[in-house]
């Protein structure tokens, strides 16, 4: 006897009935194919077998109705049975669960079907968007059936562990696109609502994502959600511009400064990953810095370039004429493989880049995929190419934070979880969430591949949160400065990402209670000597052309508790002392120790020389 699905491949035309076949075949693996990706997950395997009866019964039914056999059937036709069936699959039946037969031998049965639930109000559905978005957001980012043993860098979200049912992607996904719907049709709120804020920047990612990086899941939930005798066709393209209206909708509203030199998120992320293997936009340097710190990145280059021999492309980033000089400018100019920036002329005026705000939107301004970013004082005894290529954590996330300092100094734990009620699992696992330090990430060196989707859109809400408006009504008074305000995105946008172990510490010389006195000091993920703040000038807040560092030891604090900060004075820097110096302080090697000797050096011969004579000397430029 031949099945259903035999007939197709029984007909007298070999030639034409291969191609009806790979037809089926196609529409199985892209429209079901997606499906049983999703589903099997779960542990389900009954979506398939599901499809199955259904295509292979209506096949048989068209056979019994065309006794020439299946070369009468046209491909359309073959198509919309398989739809048929999918739709059936999806949304009949809750997520995860196959369709039980009624007894032993039975065939399966097919519920009755329930079109989605419609004209949900905005109130209703604002009282779980929260968990929703980011139960769907841990969904595609494949958290589903992962547990801590999943991954040797356990689960991130966690919205989906210790589910009593299967995760429901037709009810969840049905609700958070009315939601992103709705706001698309009104999308204002208060500038100082950042839980609205949140909720709007995860509709905006959700639709982003599904248009450009996984579109093979806009036939699947547009099957999903779809009136029963709705042509897949005429669903899915009904589900794209929709998703393509939220996209536009939002961005012009969170973003609306990125134009209209950039007019979408597209345009915008292209510009960086138009070239891929061209290392000069792969990945670069990027230094800001104003009048007041201009020597000190100067100094940093070259330390990067004579030091460390780091030949990566350098964009210094400043903000209008007043933040640099004609002559600061041409001095920078004039180094081998560094361009300067002016970020005022890549977004909008009305975001009012300055100060500390200017980090983000430097960042997200550069011509580099990859961004390793420092502030003009930071120094690092690694090459910067190195340290991030040889970084797990970079590999996995495309992102390198750093811990600050622990400090409580009032921090605002409830504001917080008050605008991101459903903060991610790995938050809970920072000092800032259990009150042990309200200073939680030091933004001195930050590195971001901005060429991952999420990344870009985490970006781009940590800019928001440093814009004019927002930081002077909200951001600013609840952090100091932009340094929390990376993490925050990262969470609230539901994007994982993970700090480098260690916590803030100091790098320079022991004092009399073996406390180790210096410049604020990192580690790399493996705890050794990474970075530090303060370039080579031994306490730059009082006196920015005094004594000079030692480098002789390092301290750094891995538990982020129960340690001693010294403060720093006008004649000494601030000092650590580690809950475990046995192993928490360590001398600095011979290198380690030669490289700060030089960084000093270089200092000393610009400082002595005068910038403008130093470079003119050494790069043969006229001012």
């Amino acid at each position: 006897m031949i099945s259903g699905l035999d007939h197709v491949t029984a007909a007298n035309s070999p030639l034409r009935h291969r191609r009806v076949q790979s037809v089926l075949l196609f529409v199985l693996l892209v429209v079901c194919g997606t499906g049983f990706v999703l589903w099997s997950r779960s542990g389900d395997d009954g979506f398939l077998p599901a499809v199955t009866p259904v295509v292979g019964k209506e096949v048989a039914i068209q056979r019994e109705k065309n006794p020439m056999g299946g070369a009468s059937m046209s491909e359309q036709q073959l198509k919309a049975i398989v739809e048929d069936a999918v739709r059936k699959a999806i949304s009949e039946q809750p997520v995860g669960k196959g369709v039980e037969p009624v007894g032993k031998g039975a065939e399966p049965v097919t519920p009755k079907y329930k079109p989605p639930q419609k004209d949900i109000s905005l109130t209703d559905l604002e009282t779980t968007i929260d968990l929703l978005q980011a139960r769907f957001l841990d969904f595609l980012n494949g958290e589903e059936g992962m547990n801590d043993q999943s991954t040797n860098f356990g689960v991130f979200g966690g919205s989906l562990l210790d589910q009593k049912n299967p995760f429901n992607v037709r009810t969840t996904w049905n609700r958070i696109h009315q939601y992103a719907l709705a706001i698309a049709e009104k999308p204002e709120y208060e500038v100082t609502n950042f839980l609205q804020l949140s909720r709007r920047v995860r509709a905006n990612e959700i639709a982003y994502i599904i248009l450009y990086d996984k579109p093979s899941l806009i036939t699947l939930l547009s099957l999903a959600t779809s009136e029963k005798d709705e042509s897949a066709t005429a669903a899915h393209d009904q589900l794209q511009a929709e998703l393509q209206n939220v996209e536009s909708v939002l961005t012009k509203l969170l973003y609306g400064w990125i134009m209209p030199r950039y007019p979408n998120i597209r345009a915008l992320q292209k510009d960086f990953t138009a070239a891929p293997g061209n290392k000069d936009l792969d990945m670069g340097i990027v230094i800001t810095t104003g009048q007041w710190h201009f020597e000190l990145a100067l100094h940093a280059i070259e330390t990067i370039r004579e030091v460390l021999k780091c030949d990566l492309p350098i964009e210094i980033q400043y903000a209008g004429p007043d933040d640099l000089t004609a002559d600061m400018r041409k001095a920078f100019n004039s180094l081998p493989n560094v361009k300067t920036v002016d970020v005022l002329d890549k977004f909008d005026s009305s975001v009012g880049i300055q100060g500390w705000a200017i980090k983000p939107f430097a960042i997200l301004a550069s011509r580099f995929r990859t961004v390793i970013f420092f502030d003009a004082d930071a120094l690092t005894f690694q090459n910067p190419e190195k340290f991030v290529k040889d970084s797990i954590i970079f590999r996995q996330y495309g992102t390198l934070f750093y811990h600050d300092r622990t400090v409580k100094n009032g921090g605002n734990l409830e504001w917080f979880k008050g605008i991101n009620p459903q903060n991610s699992r790995y938050s809970n696992s920072l000092r800032y969430m259990d009150d042990r330090s309200h200073n939680e990430m030091e933004s001195g060196v930050v590195v971001v591949d901005k060429g991952r989707t999420g990344n870009l859109h985490a970006m781009l809400m940590t800019c928001k949160m440093n814009s004019k408006e927002e930081r002077d009504k909200m951001t600013y008074k609840h952090m100091h400065g932009d340094k929390e305000s990376f993490w925050m995105s990262w969470d609230m946008a539901r994007v994982p990402y993970k700090f480098v172990p260690s916590y803030g510490g100091a790098v320079g010389y022991m004092n009399d209670k073996k406390h180790v006195c210096g410049g604020l000091f990192h580690t790399d993920e493996f705890q050794k000597p990474l970075w530090w703040n303060g370039g080579v000038i031994a306490n730059k807040h009082h006196n920015k052309d005094g004594g000079f560092m030692k480098f002789e030891y390092a301290a750094f604090d891995t538990v982020g508790k129960d340690i001693t900060w010294e403060w720093e004075t006008p004649t000494t820097p601030f000092c650590l002392g580690p809950k475990y110096p046995e192993f928490e302080v360590v001398e600095l090697t011979a290198k380690e120790k030669s490289d700060g000797a030089r960084f000093v050096e270089l200092y000393k011969g610009m400082k002595d020389a005068g910038w403008k004579a130093y470079v003119m000397k050494k790069y043969s430029v006229k001012f």
